[in-house]
């Protein structure tokens, strides 16, 4: 089971990610808040996955939460920026973006749109292997929310 961490602009990123991955039925959550990530990263076994995302890599809330994750066994993945940062060090696998931010980082605009991409390209490639099951879900989605249209 994924869980995703971040904050701030991050955490938009992570909540696209659950929302991706609710769609095709491979459950995990997008924790926000420090504490509801810690809590839950306390609780993951070696059967489950932990992914922190921080451009800068540094994002002391972030590094704990996977930190904790990898003390009790489960996978952890970072999303970051290219290079050597404290969240590599608790990251079994390393997922690097490249991003020039302007001088006044309204947003996170561009590392924010590197780590959609990152999570864009992770769904695709589950939607493919399990693409017989994907097809199904994807379905009684848009079923389901086609009756909130006008």
């Amino acid at each position: 089971m994924p869980e995703k961490y971040g904050m701030r602009a991050s955490a938009i990123v992570a909540q696209d990610a659950m929302h991706k991955f609710m769609r095709i039925n491979q459950h995990c959550t997008a924790y926000l808040d420090t504490h509801m990530q810690l809590a839950s990263a306390a609780n993951l076994t070696k059967e489950d996955v932990a992914i922190g995302i921080s451009y800068s890599g540094q994002t002391m809330d972030i590094v704990d939460a996977l930190k904790l994750a990898k003390t009790t066994g489960a996978t952890t993945i970072c999303i970051t920026r290219f290079g050597r940062s404290t969240i590599t060090e608790f990251s079994d696998i390393k997922l690097f973006v490249a991003s020039n931010e302007a001088l006044f980082r309204s947003g996170a605009m561009a590392s924010r749109i590197a780590q959609l991409n990152v999570i864009d390209i992770l769904f695709s490639a589950v939607a493919c292997k399990k693409y017989q099951d994907v097809v199904r879900y994807l379905e009684n989605t848009s079923e389901a929310v086609a009756q909130r249209k006008y």
